[in-house]
Order: structure tokens, then C-alpha cells, then sequence
């Protein structure tokens, strides 16, 4: 198995990742979020929620190599299409594993606060 997914694994059992839309976007808004993560056959309308959580909070968005499904069955979920980790170290070593076996997927986008603060919806 790819050592970046087992090592997602492990970020679940440690209690460092958080999967779901809901679980993703309380962890951004209270500042817990230090990844935000989508399958690679994520909705556009979630991978459209997940763009604007990194924007809106700063948060770093890396689009994930696998698909919905095989996601789901390594957490234990029916599909699992945007998770998020909230250690920065567990977050650091994810990117480094990915990156070494998959070139190209180690790299996160990232997030820029729109408002400056990091709290809240950007601000006309």
C-alpha cells in the first residue's frame, strides 16, 4: 500500500484528521486546520468549498491522488472526498511522503487570507 494513504491512516487513529465537510469547515473557522485535503474526483461544488475555506483562512489545499472511494475504505467511510489535519507536523511529513511517491501531488496551494485575519468571510 502507498505510504502517504497509510499514513493517513495513522493520522486518523493519532485523532489528527477530520473528514466531511462539516468536520473540515468547524475546523477551519476555529483555527484548528492546518490541511485541507480533496480526492481526485471530488464534486466541483465541494472542491469549490474547499478552495474557499483555504482562501478565507489561510489554510494550505492540497488536491489528494486518490479517488473518493479508496479514500473511504482506508477511513472507514462509505466515500471520504475532503478531509483535513490538524498537526502541523503530521501535515508536513503527509506532504513529504506524497510528494515522494507521487511527483507532482506533494505540493499544497497555499491558502491566502482575503480579509487579512484569518476569522471569518472576506470583507467588501
Amino acid at each position: 500500500m502507498d505510504k502517504a494513504l497509510q499514513f493517513l491512516g495513522i493520522c486518523r487513529r493519532a485523532g489528527k484528521l477530520l473528514i466531511g465537510e462539516d468536520g473540515v469547515s468547524g475546523a477551519a473557522r476555529a483555527g484548528q486546520a492546518v490541511l485541507i485535503m480533496t480526492a481526485s474526483d471530488t464534486a466541483d461544488n465541494t472542491k469549490k468549498k474547499a478552495g474557499n475555506l483555504s482562501r478565507w483562512y489561510g489554510i494550505p489545499l492540497a488536491a489528494l491522488p486518490w479517488d473518493k472511494d479508496t479514500l473511504g475504505e482506508l477511513l472507514d467511510k462509505r466515500v471520504c472526498a475532503i478531509l483535513a489535519l490538524t498537526d502541523k507536523g503530521l501535515a508536513s511529513a503527509f506532504l513529504e511522503k506524497l510528494a515522494a511517491g507521487h511527483p507532482g501531488f506533494g505540493e499544497a496551494d497555499r491558502g491566502e487570507r482575503r480579509n487579512g485575519t484569518g476569522k471569518g468571510r472576506a470583507t467588501k
